[in-house]
């Protein structure tokens, strides 16, 4: 009999076995079920808005409105699309991202998108058209809720069935063995437990972290001015925790000149170094003639990114633990010579770093 018990339980144990390898392991971990080919308009409400801010971030940089909206229209009608880049507004705005919020106005403006006013819920207000909804999946979550309940209660019937067989077959030996020590003398006290669980407590102890949480601060303002005349202008600002601990440096400095001549800067460069990173992330500020260049473009682009300045431009800088968001707050050209607005009369820049989040 005692055989007998033996093979079914070792049945049911590489049953279980079985059944977990192949259904959690392979079937959600190793292999799980992907989906591929989705349309935009398909997406959650979080994904639209996401492309949306991406896209105004790239119509910052490439000013090209047609393909803007060749790509925002696959997102759907443009009542929808005006609403999701209002919502993206107002959330960016909730958290003090000015950037993104600032990048999707210009670009809704630029396509000819009209946003309608949203509550702090991002719900439109009242008196405007509310957008179709886009359907949860909630019923293609459903659907895998009866083959996931049968798969549980079948797992839990296999531990059920294996633990029986196991303690129908242990319990004669355990209680035999009890009785013999009981009889000799030699049953010791359970001292182990009270000092196993005291040793965990000590092993947390040891591994924990503390003050990880605490080390995000609000952001440090700092304003960068360059002025026709200034031929050695390097302006940067040291970075600081709240401690005064060091953490990085930024600023704005000289990268071009037109010509050659020292008076007249067409481009300059605002750098973000984080201590932790290796290396310091620039992008460059061009005037109209600097950007229209390509040769020029060319030449500056192993520097970082290139920007074409405008009026209440804004733009970011993310290392690895710190992030700079920068807003252009005066702008003025000396078009005293050829060719036009190549030549940089001031230009004034508002930065703002931040640690990155979770640092």
């Amino acid at each position: 009999m005692g055989a007998r018990n033996r093979s079914i339980l070792i049945i049911a144990v590489a049953f279980i076995i079985g059944l977990l390898v192949g259904w959690i392991v392979l079937g959600w971990w190793l292999f799980p079920v992907q989906w591929g080919g989705t349309l935009a308009q398909d997406l959650q409400p979080a994904a639209k808005k996401m492309f949306i801010a991406t896209e105004a971030e790239a119509f910052a940089s490439t000013q090209d409105a047609k393909a803007a909206i060749a790509r925002l229209q696959t997102l759907g009608t443009q009542p929808e699309v005006a609403q999701l880049a209002a919502e993206v507004v107002q959330e960016a705005n909730s958290q003090g991202d000015l950037v993104t919020a600032d990048r999707t106005a210009r670009l809704a403006a630029s396509v000819g998108l009209s946003l309608p006013p949203v509550d702090v819920a991002g719900q439109t207000a009242p008196g405007e058209a509310t957008p179709t909804p886009t359907p949860e999946p909630v019923q293609q979550e459903g659907s895998n809720f009866l083959p996931t309940l049968l798969g549980i209660l079948l797992l839990a019937g296999g531990i059920a069935l294996a633990a029986w067989l196991l303690l129908r077959r242990k319990a004669p030996q355990t209680d035999e063995s009890q009785a013999a020590q009981a009889a000799r003398g030699t049953v010791e006290p359970s001292a182990k437990p009270a000092a196993y669980s005291s040793t965990q407590v000590v092993d947390r102890t040891v591994v924990a972290t503390p003050g990880a949480a605490s080390d995000f601060h609000a952001g440090s303002e700092y304003s960068a001015t360059f002025s026709q005349g200034d031929v050695e202008y390097d302006q940067s600002f040291d970075i600081e925790a709240p401690d005064g601990a060091y953490w990085g440096e930024c600023g704005l400095t000289m990268s071009e000149l037109v010509n050659g001549d020292p008076n007249r800067v067409t481009a300059l460069e605002v750098w973000l170094f984080d201590k932790s990173d290796i290396r310091t992330v620039t992008k460059v500020l061009m005037t109209d003639y600097a950007y229209g260049n390509q040769a020029l473009r060319d030449k500056l682009s192993s520097k970082g990114d290139a920007l074409l300045l405008s009026p209440d431009m804004g733009f970011v800088l993310d290392a690895q633990t710190l992030r700079l968001m920068g807003k252009v707050v005066a702008l003025d050209y000396d078009d005293s010579g050829a060719p036009p607005r190549s030549t940089l009369r001031r230009l004034s820049v508002q930065l703002k770093v931040i640690r990155q989040a979770g640092q």
